[in-house]
Parts: structure tokens; sequence; C-alpha cells
């Protein structure tokens, strides 16, 4: 097994990059250290940057431009938060400053980066052992087709890229994938691991099985972005929906593999390119069907055009079939339906893909949801939705009736304390198996954690009080702990704390 530390990266709630390790995490020195940066949004320019001419700071850009377009760096480059400080302290130097060779970039200088790196690590680790943390898994394979495996720890504070790995002679055997995951534990710490999130594929689902039972406090969690992703592919392989997708893929694909007839259209005011589907996320069949509607009546007005009609592409077989399709009244209601029942699971794929909003509070509230968007589609005849019903449960059991998914939509305030809240039974009984879980059998622990569950759910204490109650609706639901010993509002299932 080929392991290799990788220089992690960390990622602010807001979405945006946070300052890693290196020159941005040390404090400025001297006295440039205690004035604001001049190149912060609405900072206040040097006198000697004020008086520069407009032609020297064009000379100056174009400099900078130069080199990138010579060494083929892409243009989103720029946007690296480390652009800035390297011309900052380039700045600082002043003329002539000579930049460090090839050999000194791959080996001095990566060997201090590494080692700040490190200790950038060590910071986020005293972190995991006082708040705990998610291992997240992500595989994929390059060019090479070998299976990588990349490893990321989150916490509240943010993530970290923390190991690539090379899977490829271990990914295919659950077991061996457990060795794996057990190890990524390990190199974790087991006490500080609250659970693990991988694919849902069978491998992966054994490996989190096996991984549970060795490490009871720890929970397996699939990845709802793709269990989201496989509701959607199970909805394509529908008769109805598997048509119509591939009328509109034939759609899609007539147009831009005919120049002549994209060339009328993007001529067409107000014209946008059309979403093409991908054979890998099945969401954006889906997202593509919303997209052909969207431009329904320049495609019908298309095939009437005196300019396509006296074309050859009129006149051959695919044009004729296109044609067909486009001016097809049931074609275009199928689609309407169709994306009107898929509508709900992308917005829902959407949130679990954001990094704006932690997800987990609100996953098991949104999929309830869905079920009943996708019954009202069908005026709630339970003959046509039942097709739909059937693959949402069956995933749903699956994948999302996770007792950590439960217990962060009942942590949740926003639906707490709204009409929302589901009076499932489910719901309580699997808060009290939290909480067995983590108190044991230790009773003291088991009062204290029962106490804080009746003061949460009626609002009592600071949780009723009106700047609380203004706050349940307004404000991203907070990964604090409740009662100073671990239990993480939303997000985080406390911890087995020791007598």
């Amino acid at each position: 097994m080929n392991m290799q530390t990788t220089v992690p990266i960390t990622t602010s709630r807001n979405g945006g990059s946070q300052r890693v390790a290196g020159v941005a995490n040390q404090k400025s020195t001297g006295i440039g250290g205690y004035f604001a940066p001049r190149t912060a949004p609405g900072s206040q320019p040097s006198i000697r940057s004020a008086l520069a001419s407009k032609e020297v700071k064009k000379q100056t850009d174009l400099a900078v431009a130069t080199w990138m377009f010579d060494a083929c760096i892409p243009f989103n480059a720029i946007n690296s938060h480390y652009f800035q400080l390297m011309l900052d302290a380039v700045a600082v130097v002043g003329p002539g400053y000579k930049a460090p060779s090839y050999d000194d970039i791959h080996t001095n200088l990566l060997r201090s980066m590494v080692k700040e790196v490190r200790l950038f690590v060590e910071n986020f680790r005293r972190f995991w052992e006082d708040k705990g943390c998610t291992i997240m898994v992500d595989g994929w394979k390059d060019t090479s087709n070998r299976s990588l495996i990349n490893f990321l720890v989150d916490c509240p504070k943010g993530t970290v890229f923390l190991k690539s790995v090379d899977a490829s002679d271990m990914v295919k055997m659950g077991e061996n994938l457990f060795n794996l995951l057990k190890e990524m534990v390990e190199i974790v710490g087991e006490q500080h691991v609250v659970q693990m999130v991988t694919y849902n594929a069978s491998n992966y689902a054994l490996a989190g099985r096996l991984l549970e039972e060795e490490f009871p406090n720890t929970y397996w969690t699939p990845c709802a972005a793709h269990s989201v992703n496989l509701i959607l592919k199970d909805f394509g392989e529908l008769g109805d929906i598997k048509n119509v997708v591939n009328k509109a893929v034939k759609v899609t694909k007539y147009i831009y593999n005919h120049s002549m007839v994209l060339a009328l259209l993007r001529k067409r005011p107000g014209w946008t390119e059309i979403t093409r589907p991908a054979t890998t996320c099945f969401a954006t069949n889906f997202i593509a069907l919303q997209s052909i509607i969207y431009h329904k009546h320049y495609l019908q007005g298309l095939v009437t055009c005196p300019e396509f009609v006296e074309s050859s592409c009129y006149k051959e077989d695919k044009g004729q079939e296109f044609c067909n399709i486009v001016m097809n009244i049931e074609f275009w209601k199928t689609c309407s339906k169709v994306v009107k029942i898929s509508e709900p699971f992308v917005r829902v794929l959407r949130m679990v893909d954001s990094e704006d909003t932690p997800a987990m509070g609100f996953l098991y509230d949104n999929i309830i949801k869905v079920k009943d968007d996708v019954s009202n589609v069908f005026n709630r005849r339970k003959r046509d939705y039942e097709p739909y019903m059937k693959i949402i449960n069956s995933r749903l059991d699956k994948h999302f009736k996770k007792n950590i998914h439960i217990m962060g939509y009942w942590l949740n305030p926003a639906i707490q304390y709204s009409e929302d809240m589901s009076k499932d039974p489910r719901i309580h009984s699997c808060v009290l198996d939290i909480i067995e879980n983590v108190a044991g059998y230790n009773q003291t622990l088991q009062d204290k954690f029962m106490k804080e569950k009746q003061t949460f759910q009626e609002a009592m204490v600071d949780f009723g009080r009106n700047i609380a109650i203004n706050q349940r609706k307004t404000m991203t639901p907070v990964r604090r702990d409740v009662r100073g010993t671990g239990v993480y509002l939303n997000v985080y299932i406390p911890r087995k704390e020791t007598d």
C-alpha cells in the first residue's frame, strides 16, 4: 500500500478558503505588523503606489499576465489567497529580488513548507481532541486507472486534506477496505472520530458495518449526495422517464452536432446554452430536461424557421426526428412532469453539496418533504406515485434512516420548535438509542443527558429566552456543546465519556 501525505487544505464554512500553513499563519513582525494591509479590500494604498502612473501600473500588470500566459498557469490561480501575499513579500524586498531556483523550490523550500504544514495539522488535531471530527472518504481514478482514496478530516474549525492512498489492490474487497478505514481512524484517534462518511457501494457498506463493530462510538454514514444521486438513477430506469430522457439527449446531440443549427439558435435574442446530460451524475439528466423546457420556444421556433426548413439538415432523417420530438405535445407534458418530480431531489442535492450551511440538521427534514412533493405532483393518487415512492423508501431505509441523521434533525432548533417536527415514534426512539450508546451504564450521565433533553425539547432555561426564540429560524444551527461534555447540536453526536 502506497501512502502519500498531502498538503492539507482548509475551507471556511461560507465556502471561502482560509489561511493555512506557512507565512499566512505567522504573526507579522516589525512595525508593519501594527498596520492594516494595503491590499485588503477598501484599504488605503501606500503613498508610493498612489503616486505611480497609470502606465507603470499597466506595465506591471502586463508583466504578471505575461508570466502566467508563458507558464500556462490557470487564470483562477490569481484567486489564491497566497498570490497577493507573494506580491507583497516581493515588494518589501524591492527591485532586484532574485526568485528561488528550481532546486530551491523542490528541496529546501518544500521541506520547510512540509514542516509548517505538519504544525498546521497539529493545531487541528488539538481541536479534534476537544470537539470530535468526521473522516470523509473520497474515491477516484487517475489517468493510470489507479483507484485512489482521499481522506479528509472535518470539524467545526474547517476541513483538512489528510492523506491520499493508492487502494487499487484493496478497494474491491470490503474486508480490506475496512482495514484501511480502521487505520485512518487510529491515525486521527479512535476517541476523536464521531463518524466516517463514504460512498454507498456494497464494499464500503460492508467496511462501514465492520467499522461500527470495531469502534462502537463511531458512526458509518453513506454519502448523502451519492444517495440522492442514486434515487435519481433509479427514477431514470422507469419507462416514461427513460424514454423522455433519451429523446432529450437526441435533441441536444442533434443541435450540438450541427453547426448550422447551433448558429441559427445562437442568433436568437436571449439564447443561452442548453445543459447537456452527463454519463456519471444522474442528476444532470434531470437538470438537462429543465434546460430543454426553458428552450422550448426557441426550439419550436427553429423548426418553423425558413432558413432551417430550406436547409439540408431539415431533410435528413435525424432532422425529421428532431422536428417530430420538438413539436410533440406529449413530449413536453412528460418533460414538465418529470422535472416537477425531480426538482425537489435536485434541491436536496444542491443543499448537501453546499459548504455554506451544515446540512446534517436539515437533511432528514428535506427528505420527508420531498416525499410529499412527489405525491402532490400526482395529486396524491397512490397508483400513480407508488413506483416513485417505492424507490424513495428503499433508499431512505438504506441510507437516510441512520440514527445520526435523525439526531441532527431532532437537535435542529428550526425544526424542533416548529409544526414540521415529525411525530414519528422512531424519532424519539433514536434519540434514546444515542443517549444509551453514549452514557452506557453510567446512571449519573444518563440522568444528565435526559435532563438536557427535556430542557432543549421544552425550551426551558436559556432555550426559552426571547433572543434564542428569535434566532431559531434565522441563524444557522451552531455546533455548540450544549452542556460542556461533548453533545453538539445539529452535526456531531456525543462521544462516550469515561467514568
